[in-house]
């Protein structure tokens, strides 16, 4: 009971402005959309989809902001579908550069704007405002898969907005997106790193040094390479896709006077 008494007190504080400067850590749960007719994931053996589908997407956030201008902020993504026993999932891992822009009129507005504010009572400053928006761009690492797997890096941008209920707890919105980039290859079997070249949604493999194109239902009987010679076979282009998932925002800020 004291530990709680404690955090209300931490959450209801009006001295801290973490918002100007501080540590945050952030739950972002929404819903995700996979766009792209050239990742295949399904070996073609059901009635199920080949490509990636739309499902719930958790995610972590750790985040720096630095004097209310800008920041860092690294996060862990992941999305799972299990369509009667036919699993698949995604993982991204990266980070963003985020900006708020919103505190350069701090240095235009005139004392006399107000702005209406619970936490600290307003009305309040521009300085002191209850919320913010920020815009971010950034990448990292993917991996997805089901029958057949991509990996490979990702570009990400995107804005957020974040309401203050108090200076150390925020509400909001986050509208990430991320744009695939894929290795140009397919893995039949990601445990010993081998599969097939891509062209787009098509796949190629080689028996001997002649190019032999392969259906989706080839799984691990085709004439397979190891993903160590992607560089010295495979050419462009990779799998393109899209990712986009809107998410809900719940955020904890802890003000390190930064």
């Amino acid at each position: 009971m004291r530990s709680f008494v404690v955090f209300a007190v931490l959450l209801a504080s009006t001295s801290a402005l973490a918002r100007n400067g501080g540590l945050y850590f952030e739950l972002a749960p929404s819903w995700g959309f996979y766009s792209s007719d050239e990742v295949i994931i399904e070996e073609g053996n059901d009635d199920f989809g080949d490509f990636p589908v739309a499902t719930f997407v958790p995610a972590l956030k750790l985040g720096v902001n630095l004097f209310g201008w800008a920041g860092v902020e690294a996060h862990i993504t992941g999305h799972f579908w299990d369509l009667e026993n036919d699993r698949g999932g995604g993982a991204y891992a990266g980070g963003v550069l985020r900006v708020t822009p919103l505190e350069i009129l701090t240095y235009v507005l005139p004392d006399t704007v107000l702005v209406p504010s619970l936490f600290p009572p307003g009305p309040v400053g521009w300085k002191n405002r209850p919320f913010d928006l920020g815009v971010s761009f950034g990448g990292g690492y993917s991996l997805i898969g089901e029958d057949y797997a991509y990996q490979g890096g990702y570009f990400q941008w995107g804005f957020d907005a974040k309401w203050f209920i108090t200076p150390n707890f925020a509400l909001g919105v986050d509208f990430p997106f991320r744009h695939m980039l894929y290795q140009p290859f397919r893995y039949a079997n990601f445990g010993e790193s081998s599969g097939y070249c891509t062209d787009g949604a098509d796949a190629y493999g080689f028996v001997g040094n002649q190019k032999v194109e392969v259906g989706k239902n080839a799984s691990r009987q085709g004439p397979q390479i190891n993903a160590g010679d992607i560089e010295q076979r495979c050419e462009d282009p990779a799998p393109s896709a899209l990712f986009f998932a809107p998410a809900l925002t719940i955020s904890g800020v802890f003000d390190f006077g930064i």
